[in-house]
């Protein structure tokens, strides 16, 4: 597991959606506005000069066209990685001796306290099988969610993370994360749906089921969950195993 994003004496903060929707937006449009200038540019300063009017001159139109598309995906890939470090989603977990401290822009701060119980949900499920939206649609299929709810109080936080099942196996606790199959949750929907895949509904029989307590938890996870990098993920794990109580 690669180290978590910023660690200090006693404080390790975990920064949360480091592909966040303005990073969604900002990368295509970076990659378009590289390749559109590349593609005015490109021949009269680069290809005129080398080629010029000899045998390879025929080539040039073609040439153009290549090294704008790949000018334009390499400038997407710098952007990506320049803005993944820079620009922060605004929700952050911050870990330290004694707690969790969950920070979220436009939301007052939260914190729980490794000293008073803790009620944790821990379940996965593969990413096969079923019609991907949104951020799944960008992870590799066979790869898994593993996901966690943490419970004190009135507080509540959802974390997820996207890996390969080696490297979920080397979690902490990894063991205690109960399997749920999202593609019969689909299958069993007899809504047709057009467009782009959307989450079917959750029948109350499945909510009140055996796992209905962990279909609930993944529910509010579509639209509150915290994803983390594997790392990071592994840093709270480690917390949980460390401090938190049994899961519930």
């Amino acid at each position: 597991m690669s180290p978590p994003d910023s660690v200090v004496p006693d404080r390790t903060v975990l920064r949360a959606d480091r592909e966040h929707r303005g990073i969604r937006l900002a990368v295509p449009l970076v990659m378009l506005g590289t390749g559109a200038a590349s593609f005015l540019w490109v021949d009269s300063l680069l290809l005129a000069p080398l080629l010029g009017r000899g045998d390879w001159a025929d080539l040039r139109p073609l040439l153009r066209v290549v090294l704008s598309i790949a000018l334009g995906l390499a400038s997407g890939g710098m952007a990506e990685a320049i803005l993944k470090r820079t620009w922060g989603s605004g929700r952050l977990l911050c870990l330290d001796i004694s707690g969790l401290a969950i920070e979220e822009k436009g939301a007052l701060p939260e914190r729980i306290e490794w000293a008073e119980r803790v009620s944790v949900l821990r379940w996965r499920y593969a990413l096969r099988g079923y019609p991907r939206g949104g951020r799944e649609r960008r992870v590799p299929t066979g790869h898994l969610l593993v996901a966690c709810r943490l419970l004190q109080d009135d507080c509540s936080v959802m974390v997820h993370c996207y890996l390969s099942p080696k490297r979920a196996d080397g979690l902490p606790g990894y063991a205690q994360f109960v399997e749920l199959n999202v593609a019969d949750l689909h299958r069993s929907s007899s809504s047709l749906r057009l467009g782009r895949p959307e989450r079917p509904s959750m029948s109350h029989t499945l909510l009140a089921g055996r796992n209905g307590q962990l279909w609930a938890a993944e529910k509010e996870r579509w639209t509150t969950g915290f994803e983390l990098e594997p790392g990071d993920f592994a840093t709270l794990l480690d917390a949980l195993e460390r401090h938190a109580a049994a899961p519930s």
